[in-house]
């Protein structure tokens, strides 16, 4: 039991750890920098809903 709730805790702080530092970095980001992240973000999720698609794609042929 306490081996699971350990797990839980280290997940929980690699989250809530990723989301402050988010945060912080874009508050002390200059607007220039804002732009190429919201375009690599863009890119990003373009290209993890190409790959999704490709994935469902192939497992519902199966």
């Amino acid at each position: 039991m306490k081996e699971k709730k350990k797990k839980s805790g280290l997940l929980t702080g690699i989250i809530v750890g990723g989301a402050v530092g988010s945060v912080l970095s874009l508050l002390f980001s200059t607007e220039s920098q804002r732009r190429k992240v919201r375009k690599l973000s863009k890119q990003v999720l373009n290209e993890g809903k190409s790959a999704a698609e490709k994935f469902l794609d192939t497992y519902r042929k199966k």
